[in-house]
């Protein structure tokens, strides 16, 4: 089912961006047994001269009917946003069709869309120098105005941060002390928290609710600002750089902003006051022309949806690369190395895939089952790809899937109700992620980021 392999150091590492690479004692263990036994066999050139094989080839493969497919997905996408918008004047029960549409509009047209485009998957198709738009390519979607953030991708993540916290961090230092989304590492407080395990799950479930304006927005702004600060020269603890930066961090801790230059005023000026104010007020204004009451009702509907979609995408995405079959690791690879890929592979988890083995590689039933999991069902090929489209992520599932069994690479795949629970266990403290063990790491593959090689501790 799941298993994991890169390189590491040993325990915690620095997380996200200004974090370096920390050696904590080696454990005993030289051999890996029982679960971990794939470990001590894995031919990692071998491994990645066939993964990198079928990424070129899938690269190459690329073209028109990747923009075609894209935006058929914002069709779906934009179906469901004008389905809400049209009737989120409804109360009741009625109410339960506006909710689920601009739910589904908001979760999808950032997992699927803003995601995608944002890492680069169309920017060859839709390079204006070959004829294309390049609206669908990392520099024009999304960045550089709220005009384009309102256009493209309106979120309370800030896309530009959102950038460097994930596509830069994250998948770069996938499972290391260095990646911000790392489940258990975020969770610590609530993990070791003395109280009962039931409200402790009930815990999280609140969290699930409001995950992203509360934590998700702030911290991926800190990290924007701590990426800017470091290319002036400033140095930051791991302690500082791993810090949550909450809502109420952000809102009421003014000492703490300043570290990272920003405050209220900047913070929710940039980041989160634009979509507060346009979506949730703006957005239903032409309603006060018709009846006060609609407009009320257009406001509770786009907060009912925005929780509801807050859920829908922890759901789908917290749960990616959490629980107790998945591995972390210490220290930080080389992009693109066996090791790399081995991680993308023991420290993702696929969900299902409407394209299995012996089905066809793509449709609109497979399309529909993968634009309900925000095509995150991929995330073993897309952290091992992070450039492909989404109907190449289709094309690649059965093949990558087959390459990991040749070499015994453990390819987790599970509903993702089943990983939600193995997600929730962790984050509670009934569970832990795998350790990779120090003797078990490729010291071929092993590297350093800059920011790594200048980290202080306190």
């Amino acid at each position: 089912m799941s298993k994991r392999m890169p390189p590491s150091i040993s325990a915690r590492a620095g997380r996200i961006a200004a974090v370096a690479t920390l050696s904590s004692p080696k454990s005993q263990m030289s051999e890996p047994v029982g679960y971990d036994a794939w470990a001590a066999s894995l031919d990692y050139g071998l491994f990645r001269e066939e993964i990198h094989e079928l990424g070129q080839r899938l690269a190459n493969q690329q073209g028109e009917a990747d923009i075609r497919h894209l935006k058929k997905m914002i069709r779906w996408s934009n179906a469901c946003g004008l389905v809400g918008m049209a009737t989120m004047w409804m109360s009741g029960l009625g109410r339960l069709l506006p909710v689920v549409a601009l739910s589904t509009w908001t979760c999808t047209r950032w997992t699927m869309i803003g995601h995608h485009i944002c890492h680069g998957g169309y920017n060859r198709q839709d390079n204006p120098r070959s004829g294309g738009s390049g609206r669908y390519t990392t520099h024009g979607f999304a960045v550089g105005s709220v005009f384009r953030r309102c256009r493209d991708w309106f979120d309370w993540m800030l896309p530009e941060a959102w950038n460097v916290e994930h596509n830069n961090l994250h998948h770069y230092r996938l499972g290391e002390g260095g990646d911000p989304d790392l489940v258990e590492r975020n969770l610590e407080l609530l993990r070791t928290l003395r109280l009962p395990r039931a409200l402790k799950y009930v815990a999280v479930a609140g969290l699930a609710a409001m995950w992203k304006w509360y934590y998700y927005a702030p911290n991926t702004y800190k990290q924007l600002k701590l990426s800017q600060m470091r290319k002036a020269g400033v140095v930051f603890s791991e302690e500082e750089a791993h810090a949550p930066f909450t809502l109420p961090v952000a809102l009421f801790d003014s000492k703490e902003s300043a570290k990272f230059r920003t405050g209220p005023v900047d913070f929710m000026s940039r980041v989160m006051g634009p979509y507060l104010l346009l979506r949730f007020f703006a957005l239903p204004l032409p309603l006060l022309l018709v009846n006060r009451a609609f407009y009320t009702a257009a406001v509770v509907n786009l907060f009912l949806a925005d929780t509801l979609s807050n859920i829908h995408s922890f759901i789908i995405i917290a749960t990616n690369h959490c629980g107790d079959d998945m591995y972390k690791f210490g220290a930080s690879v080389t992009p693109r190395s066996g090791s790399f890929y081995m991680r993308a592979v023991t420290s993702s988890v696929n969900f299902r895939t409407a394209n299995g083995v012996g089905k066809p590689v793509h449709g609109n039933m497979a399309d529909l089952n993968d634009f309900l999991h925000g095509w995150l069902n991929y995330q073993i090929e897309h952290h091992a790809y992070p450039q492909l489209s989404m109907l190449s992520y289709q094309k690649a599932a059965p093949q990558f899937r087959a390459i990991c069994e040749k070499h015994a690479v453990p390819y987790v795949q599970q509903n993702v109700f089943h990983r939600l629970k193995k997600t929730a266990d962790v984050m509670v403290g009934h569970k832990s992620m795998r350790q990779f063990d120090d003797a078990w790491v490729n010291s071929k593959d092993l590297f350093q980021w800059d920011d790594q090689k200048t980290h202080v501790s306190q």
